[in-house]
């Protein structure tokens, strides 16, 4: 099968190797000069947008593998400038998803295909598979299954990493979410890591060990893997190890935001994911972090014996996954529930991200399959199955002495807590919100209800002329 190929940076060039590798033919170009230097056997780099079309037989299909926004728009202007009705353009990148569907309708108006398909798995995953997310028109769907269906990550014999979502943006909506939980889970890892250095005391190699021996575990995944040989790896420049080299601001694309801006719209308790944004946020403020360290300084405690806070870290580190993949797949829920066409099986989200993905972890296959057996409104929810709510609640005692431990040390331990404090929440007949609501009638008779009768009413505070 032909397929033109918009976008020659690392991910579209490690694209077309992989496409050539599974037999397809890839004429590829780049609205950048520099980047159409780069050549491989078997992939056709060209000059231009018209040429690459003028190359590919009708009906084509045309990869855009560039950066999520405008440059989306400035390709797809170009290229169908050279395409004709019956085309089918994918957009591969990390795009919005109200963006995707305002191209797939405007598109469509013109004749032609258009889908949205989300990938993870980075640079190594588009090269040799990743998982793909898939948003769009069925008949699209069928020729972009069939052209991308082998480049993409095999989960077992026949069954790859690759499945449709609906509509429109369904696709890149999952992929938004998936790295919504990315988000939550490596910060996680990321305040685990910190406790068993400044907390426990442990050097590099202790906590490598330890990493080692949770890559086993029920969190196990890439993330953890990858954790383990980055907390060994060395400098190449001095020769000492390379962690405590690396600036602590960090990066994001947009994704993360998106995700919790959505949460917001779909009133999905996301916390976890919002405190993994917002850690983010404020690892950027690198002024203000400075000025409040000299404010304050860093008061640390003595170094807490090493017993048992390392078990105790995996248990919670393990109950945050679940707590985020169990949010993030709300969020997909709820947004389903709005949006006519989009898929109802929220298991599938965790049956796509099983192999390729940043997110493949050992625990996916039982937590969909939990999901599955469930059935009704427990479907949606992680936390309402009662096989996964044992397994959270068993690890509740040993992550609140986790979370201790970090806050008694001075480490920030933000995802921790708030995924706890998710659990907690959930298990509470009465919420701290009861005395909140008493304040809002209190200060603007917004009124309550009560739990003895039906009816709304106020406080003694409120004569009834008062009402708002």
């Amino acid at each position: 099968m032909q397929a033109g190929l918009i976008g020659l940076g690392v991910m579209g060039r490690n694209l077309a190797l992989n496409l050539h590798d599974k037999g397809h033919e890839v004429v590829a170009t780049d609205s950048w000069e520099s980047a159409r230097a780069w050549s491989a056997p078997g992939v056709d780099v060209v000059a231009s947008h018209a040429e690459m079309v003028g190359r590919l037989a009708a009906p084509r299909v045309v990869l855009l593998m560039v950066k999520a926004g405008e440059q989306v728009d400035r390709e797809i202007e170009t290229v169908t400038s050279y395409l004709a009705p019956g085309d089918t353009i994918i957009d591969l990148g990390n795009s919005y998803y109200r963006d995707t569907e305002r191209r797939a309708a405007e598109l469509a108006e013109r004749g032609f295909g258009f889908l949205g398909i989300g990938i993870s798995g980075g640079a190594e995953g588009a090269r040799y598979g990743a998982a793909l997310m898939a948003g769009g028109g069925h008949a699209d769907w069928a020729r972009a299954r069939q052209l991308l269906g082998p480049s993409a990550a095999q989960i077992s014999a026949g069954v790859g990493a690759i499945e449709h979502f609906g509509p429109g943006g369904a696709g890149h909506f999952v992929k938004m979410v998936h790295n919504g939980i990315e988000y939550a889970i490596m910060q996680a890892i990321g305040e685990a890591h910190g406790v068993l250095r400044d907390v426990a005391g442990l050097s590099d190699d202790a906590i490598a060990a330890v990493l080692d021996r949770w890559k086993t575990g029920p969190g196990a995944g890439f993330l953890l893997e990858i954790t383990a040989d980055i907390v060994r790896a060395k400098d190449a420049l001095t020769g000492g190890p390379l962690l405590p080299l690396i600036d602590d601001a960090a990066g994001q694309k947009g994704t993360g935001s998106w995700t919790a801006a959505a949460a917001v719209e779909f009133e999905v308790p996301a916390t976890a994911i919002m405190e993994a944004l917002a850690e983010r946020q404020l690892s950027g403020q690198s002024a203000q972090r400075a000025l409040a360290y000299r404010l304050a300084g860093e008061s640390r405690p003595a170094a807490a014996s090493p017993a048992g806070l390392a078990d105790d870290l995996e248990a919670a580190l393990t109950g945050a996954m679940v707590v985020a993949l169990a949010q993030g797949v709300q969020i997909y829920a709820a947004a389903a529930r709005e949006n006519e066409g989009w898929r109802r099986d929220v298991s599938s989200l965790l049956r796509v991200w099983r192999a390729g993905s940043i997110l493949r972890m050992a625990m996916l296959d039982r937590l969909a399959d939990a999901l599955d057996a469930a059935g009704g409104e427990a479907g949606h929810d992680l936390l309402l199955v009662p096989s996964i709510v044992a397994d959270v609640l068993a690890a509740r005692p040993a992550w609140r002495r986790a979370v201790v431990a970090g806050v008694s040390g001075g480490v920030p331990v933000p995802v921790l807590a708030a995924s706890l404090g998710h659990v907690e929440s959930l298990g509470r007949r009465t919420l701290p919100t009861a005395l909140v609501q008493g304040q809002r009638d209190r200060f603007g008779a917004h009124g309550f209800r009560r739990t003895d009768r039906e009816g709304d009413f106020h406080g003694p505070w409120v004569q009834p002329d008062e009402e708002a």
